[in-house]
């Protein structure tokens, strides 16, 4: 064994190393059952995130503050002082529209002092992007000439043929406001079915009594 090279002398105790401990453990799991345990494949339960908004004003940046509270024994606790933040909608003059904004009460009288357009320009906020509420005039008379009534798009595949509309037996349906203010479509001469009954019910009703005293 001394005339082998010292290479081909390490590789060969090597192999007798690994063939010792192959039968170590062999002799060590004679006899014993092995039992591997699967992967569980049941169920899984769902995890739901809540994710919640920053509490910081849309206008002014309002964060909240680290603050401590102090016990009587002058020990501290940390906590958070919350800005008084409100979901307000103002009136932009220049848009003649209602918009929506989470504002400090702080940012409310700025507001009132110096003005949205230009507290807007300030904070970088395109206020034409915002949820609003409409309030030009041709509006507010198109929803006071056309109250309770659905805005329909114009059905470009509708029969224009006067002939044939005469002569169809069918009825177009139309949209109207139920109850609660869910659209229904019905057909000329279904009125009676969905108002005549709540009409009808408002009538059997027991009237209320109403009693005032006078000194």
């Amino acid at each position: 064994a001394s005339s082998l090279p010292q290479s081909r002398r390490g590789a060969a105790s090597k192999r007798r190393r690994m063939a010792f401990a192959m039968s170590s453990a062999r002799s060590a799991f004679a006899g014993q059952n092995l039992a591997f345990k699967g992967r569980n494949t049941g169920s899984v339960a769902r995890v739901s995130v809540v994710v919640q908004a920053k509490k910081v004003c849309d206008l002014l940046g309002t964060k909240r503050n680290k603050a401590n509270t102090v016990s009587f024994s002058n020990k501290k606790n940390r906590k958070w002082q919350e800005p008084n933040l409100q979901n307000k909608k103002v009136y932009w003059p220049q848009g003649q529209r209602w918009v929506t904004l989470k504002l400090s009460t702080r940012a409310i009288k700025t507001i009132e002092k110096n003005g949205l357009d230009s507290m807007a320009k300030e904070a970088g906020i395109d206020l034409w992007k915002l949820p609003f509420e409409d309030a030009r005039p041709q509006r507010l008379q198109y929803l006071e000439e056309n109250k309770g009534k659905v805005p329909v798009a114009v059905n470009p595949r509708a029969m224009k043929n006067p002939e044939k509309i005469a002569a169809s037996k069918k009825q177009p349906k139309y949209p109207v406001y139920e109850e609660g203010g869910r659209i229904v479509w019905i057909r000329p001469g279904m009125e009676e079915l969905i108002f005549g009954a709540k009409q009808e019910e408002a009538a059997a009703a027991p009237a209320e009594l109403k009693v005032t005293l006078q000194q």
